[in-house]
């Protein structure tokens, strides 16, 4: 079973956790504009062709002059997202300048480059931290023996539906691991032998009980131990009650997926043509897997592939009686001040009210490389994976016609120690469109660990952006990433 703390004597390299505290668990925090740039060329990526119109000057052109005539409050409340209307107000000068257009244009083309020979688009790609999309990754035959498999266990759960909790009777689970996990001192765990996949039912009600973990802080007990610097993670983010069960995953020689364990609540024997099904997306996901997932070493230099550093220059030391950062005063659409102040307050609320920040351009482009630095197939040639499977289906009716907004969270607890995450959504109908949006953590040295108490502050994270997710995408993310999807109806 899992430590309940990672142990750096233990390993030389590992991949991130986005839990308070866990090594290369945080994101730098990025300028505004920055991420405008970033949710830009993941609209720009979203269009037909896009690889090949980037290198044409004359549709390059009506792209810049579509980004001038938008008005960019839209853009604004994306990079915020829940700190709309709490934080500072949007800049009065543009935000996409020309400098930040080209410097767009520019790493676009690089891209359209790496999408050529890959299929995938790294995007919301902050230092560090990438999403992977892709629309064309996975072929038109996978995505209907998908659908089918979805109506195969949909058609068998008619008696007996699996509603997730709070879903108000619309998000049906046809597979997933909170059905039947695994409890401490109650499921039965076998030590000494795998269960594989066509002889999983022939350990049935065999082995021990696997004991829970004390909680290494107890009720009102002194937390000094798990402050900031710690690496240590919050016992809260551990379950000593319940495990979700991965299956194993072995690569054959041709490189293909196999289950070498049952996949947890999807009937080993009677269901086979959706394990292959799954391995057959398991083997198309391993790609995208290999570009978004870091390994964050003890000593030395992180090894990942694409954007390793900020667009930008690190501004190091800002004062606010600087001149030279803040716009003149301008007064264009705001309230006239209240006549009756004297001269000091009157220059004191002119100088909160009539002057903005000046958004620095992004430096100079670099080019990026974009291809992986590792391959899990290769890593895990021997061991194999371990991989968590769900299989969902929203059901929107017209009694029910909408689905609201999701909440913020990540995948699975410390106990299971996921690493990554790949959604595929493979039908999509008489739906309007849905988005998933991202954020990280950002340094709890500035107050992550604060949180948003009462209400003198707010989260300490670092807005992504949000994606697309279409019929028929395929995203891949570490779980470093904070998601939300957002709301939808008919």
């Amino acid at each position: 079973m899992p430590e309940r703390e990672f142990n750096f004597k233990d390993e030389y390299l590992f991949y991130p956790i986005e839990f308070p505290e866990y090594p290369g668990s945080e994101s730098i925090i990025m300028p505004v504009k920055e991420v405008a740039m970033m949710i830009l060329m993941d609209i720009f990526t979203d269009k037909p062709d896009w690889h090949k119109k980037v290198f044409d000057e004359t549709i390059v052109q009506k792209w810049r002059d579509e980004a001038r005539q938008q008005g960019e409050d839209g853009l604004y409340a994306r990079i915020l997202q829940d700190k709309l209307g709490q934080g500072p107000r949007k800049p009065r000068d543009r935000i996409i300048t020309d400098a930040a257009f080209d410097y767009c244009v520019e790493e676009l083309r690089g891209k359209a480059r790496y999408f050529a020979q890959s299929g995938l688009i790294p995007t919301l790609d902050g230092p560090g931290n990438t999403i992977i999309k892709s629309d064309s990754f996975i072929d038109e035959n996978l995505r209907r023996d998908l659908n089918r498999a979805c109506y195969t266990l949909w058609k068998d759960q008619e008696g007996n539906v699996d509603w997730h909790p709070r879903s108000n009777d619309m998000v049906q689970n046809l597979i997933h691991p909170s059905m039947h996990n695994s409890v401490y001192d109650r499921s039965p765990f076998i030590q000494d032998e795998v269960v594989g996949v066509s002889n999983a039912l022939d350990f049935m009600g065999k082995g021990e009980p696997v004991r829970g973990q004390t909680p290494l802080v107890r009720e009102n007990e002194f937390r000094s131990q798990f402050g900031i610097g710690s690496g240590k993670v919050l016992p809260e983010y551990w379950s000593d009650k319940y495990q979700w069960l991965p299956a194993n995953v072995e690569f054959r020689q041709d490189g293909s997926a196999e289950f070498t364990s049952y996949v947890n609540n999807l009937h080993p024997t009677k269901f086979p043509e959706i394990y292959r099904t799954i391995e057959r997306l398991v083997e198309r996901v391993i790609p995208a897997w290999d570009h978004c997932l870091r390994e964050f070493p003890r000593f030395g230099d992180e090894a990942f592939a694409g954007r390793d550093k900020s667009r930008f220059e690190w501004m190091h030391e800002a004062f606010d009686e600087d001149d030279d950062l803040w716009t003149p005063e301008m007064n264009e659409g705001l309230p006239p001040l209240t006549p009756n102040v004297d001269d000091e307050a009157m220059a004191e609320v002119k100088w909160v009210k009539y002057r903005d920040a000046i958004l620095p351009d992004p430096k100079s482009f670099e080019e990026i490389d974009y291809t992986p630095k590792q391959s899990l197939q290769e890593k895990f040639k021997k061991d194999g994976l371990q991989i968590i499977v769900k299989m969902v289906s929203i059901e929107l009716t017209p009694e029910k016609p909408g689905f609201s907004a999701g909440s913020w969270h990540l995948e699975g607890q410390m106990n299971e120690k996921i690493a990554a995450t790949a959604l595929y959504y493979f039908d999509s109908e008489n739906v309007t469109p849905s988005r998933l949006s991202f954020r990280m953590q950002t340094s709890s040295v500035y107050g992550t660990d604060l949180g948003a108490q009462g209400g003198f502050a707010r989260s300490c994270v670092q807005s992504y952006g949000d994606v697309g997710t279409p019929e028929g995408r395929l995203l891949a993310f570490p779980n470093v990433f904070q998601h939300r999807v957002s709301s939808f109806k008919l």
